[in-house]
């Protein structure tokens, strides 16, 4: 958006994301250019409630998408409402109570983040290919320590052939 007095044409209580790199930021349209978000983290290390804000300030000049709801149980100014019943809050927690968490349950009901869910498997899959790579380490390297033992076995095998080989021939002469 251009200009911060542009007419917004976004329905009053809608889910709003704004996607950033590694996560994505979520708040609540509450008319009038505004958005109602917990701000949490979004002002460098220190934590901050949930606050009202300008949308261009909430979008920080990058596209916003809407989140739709297949059932959603409260909406338009209901869910700003409920968004406002929490203002100054401030028990931002990055797993159980983001902004994620916050706009769900202003508008189902139920706090719920399927980006902290989506982190928890990625970090379950590297969990598990972590382990399955610590465990082909382990595989290699009893792999590898055959192979050497086995080249070393060849090897003193040979010197032993060898050394009888000259053996007989001393013999001989």
């Amino acid at each position: 958006m251009k200009k911060q007095h542009q007419r917004l044409h976004i329905p009053i209580g809608s889910h709003l994301i704004v996607k950033h790199f590694g996560y994505s930021h979520h708040g609540i349209y509450a008319g009038r250019g505004r958005v109602i978000h917990y701000s949490g983290f979004a002002h460098l290390f220190k934590k901050h409630p949930i606050e009202l804000t300008q949308f261009y300030k909430f979008s920080h000049g990058k596209d916003v998408y809407i989140r739709t709801y297949k059932y959603p149980k409260f909406s338009g100014r209901t869910v700003v409402r409920r968004m406002r019943s929490r203002m100054h809050e401030n028990q931002y927690h990055l797993i159980i109570n983001n902004c994620e968490h916050l706009c769900s349950w202003a508008i189902t009901g139920i706090e719920s983040s399927p980006q902290v869910v989506k982190m928890m498997n990625r970090l379950t899959t590297i969990g598990y290919i972590s382990s399955l790579m610590s465990y082909m380490n382990g595989i290699f390297i009893t792999i590898a320590t055959a192979c050497f033992a086995l080249v070393l076995y060849i090897k003193k095998k040979l010197r032993d052939k060898t050394k009888l080989h000259r053996m007989r021939e001393n013999k001989k002469k």
